[in-house]
């Protein structure tokens, strides 16, 4: 992101911007917001948003504002409406102003006041067609978040602090320093309300911003600074780490649905910090909410060779070589007719089952003489296999069907299920445990079925008279591919 100014820093631009390089450092805050887009702005009626109002309806003309005044009905804030109402009018904007009520969550009166207001804004933006939600966050908050996440403790991704534009959500001003929004506003002579609600420092947030900075600025030149740009490196160094990690799981964790495996072996293999990355993203794909899993969850995780943990909202399952992470309560599904010369969709493992036969692929040939047929190989990607399977099994030719084919079904494995492998008739049971395939999946593997016998499972075993058959006298051809 550039800086308009022709400063070179990383993070929070030095104290005492001109009110040009305010709006300069506004524009390169907007930079991935396109052109003559609809954006939510959200003002509360304190210097901060009222600043970034002004600066952005200055910054970017072609932008249509709608601003959003969120009442939280806890304090009287008829003050904060008669500011942003006059910022409204002053800009020529639309203004919507919402009335939430703020529920007790456990995480405490900000946490509770923030998911509603965010809740608000969004719904603002949608009923607006807005793409984008701007906020007047600015370097000094930055900072105080990096401390309140330090002192909880965290990680690399918490050191990022607030993300300057992403899913969303911009803060064109993050560069800016407090202090010099503030001195905006004033030589501006914009109208502002003061929220009482700033001083109390029974919370967090003011504990910090009026007792632990000013203590903190005795320690170094420009510590909001510091802070500020140890976000933006952390936040560079994440991006960075992200992508490795995501070579990881392409190149290691295999999916069915929502359960994501990954070998025991290759996990134990990698750099703690590589593991660690891989069972967090693990963790948070089967949570179902994206709150990131704590430090200990992780480890718990990372070193399960064997067995089970439960999880808030998870479970991590160890056993047959498999680390697998799975939601808790999964549905299990219900059975299907397969769809012949066509697909059927098996959304609970996330796959389409694409099925050929050879009276099809005669009715679709164009007139002239037929060779035999010969089934059309699938390409299989290897991650596509489930965990335990392998990816040549994951398409089959099958034959001694009947002259005519008997209807066929997709079901979830049942009770007693027997196939008939090279080895003998197994238990269907017995070919999964003895494969590895992880406990969560099982019950979501489709099984490919007659009324009396199952010819199919996907990744992992067939019926053994009917492929021998198929070899010679092909009638159906069957593979996966993913759903979406």
């Amino acid at each position: 992101m550039g800086q308009g100014s022709g400063d070179e820093l990383v993070g929070a631009l030095p104290v005492g911007r001109t009110r040009d390089q305010l709006v300069a450092a506004t524009r390169d805050g907007l930079t991935d917001v396109p052109g003559d887009a609809s954006v939510v702005v959200a003002v509360s009626g304190g210097p901060d948003s009222t600043a970034l109002a002004f600066l952005v309806a200055e910054a970017r003309p072609d932008l249509a504002l709608h601003l959003v005044h969120v009442r939280h009905g806890l304090r009287d804030d008829r003050a904060d409406v008669a500011a942003v109402t006059t910022t409204a009018r002053f800009l020529g904007t639309d203004l919507e102003v919402v009335d939430v009520t703020v529920e007790p969550t456990g995480e405490g009166p900000e946490a509770a006041a923030r998911h509603q207001r965010w809740a608000a804004l969004e719904r603002a933006a949608r009923a607006t067609r807005a793409k984008w939600i701007l906020t007047g966050h600015t370097a000094d908050d930055q900072a105080e978040t990096v401390l309140l996440r330090m002192a909880r403790g965290t990680g690399i991704a918490g050191l990022a602090g607030i993300d300057p534009a992403a899913d969303g959500r911009c803060r064109p001003l993050l560069r800016l320093r407090r202090r010099d929004v503030h001195a905006f506003v004033h030589e501006e002579g914009l109208e502002v309300a003061h929220d009482p609600t700033n001083d109390d420092v029974a919370l967090t947030r003011n504990r910090l911003r009026h007792r632990v900075m000013p203590d903190l600025d005795t320690l170094g030149p420009d510590v909001v600074g510091a802070l500020a740009r140890l976000a933006a490196l952390a936040r560079d160094d994440e991006e960075w780490m992200g992508g490795l990690t995501d070579e990881l799981v392409g190149r290691l964790v295999r999916r069915v649905g929502p359960v994501h495996a990954v070998p025991v072996d290759d996990l134990a293999e990698l750099a703690p910090a590589a593991a660690r990355r891989l069972v967090r993203r693990l963790v948070v794909a089967a949570r179902p909410h994206d709150a990131p899993p704590a430090a200990a969850e992780v480890e718990r995780v990372r070193m399960l060779r064997r067995g089970a943990i439960d999880l808030p909202g998870a479970e991590a399952v160890a056993a047959g070589g498999w680390l697998a992470v799975a939601p808790l309560d999964l549905a299990r599904p219900a059975h299907v007719d397969l769809v012949v010369d066509g697909r059927t969709a098996w959304p609970s493992a996330d796959w389409l089952l694409e099925a050929t036969s050879e009276a099809g692929a005669e009715r679709g040939a164009q007139l002239g003489l037929l060779s035999a047929w010969r089934p059309p190989a699938a390409r299989i990607p290897e991650d596509l296999a489930p965990p335990g399977g392998r990816r040549d099994r994951c398409q089959v030719v099958l034959g001694g069907l009947g002259e005519r084919l008997p209807r066929l079904v997709v079901r979830p494995r049942r009770p007693g299920d027997r196939v008939q492998t090279a080895a003998g008739t197994r238990k269907l049971q017995d070919v999964f445990v003895d494969a590895g395939v992880p406990r969560p999946t099982r019950d979501l593997l489709p099984v490919v079925a007659t009324e009396e016998r199952v010819l199919w499972v996907p990744g992992l075993v067939a019926d053994e008279p009917a492929l021998r058959t198929g070899r010679a006298v092909p009638q159906l051809h069957l593979a996966i591919r993913r759903l979406r």
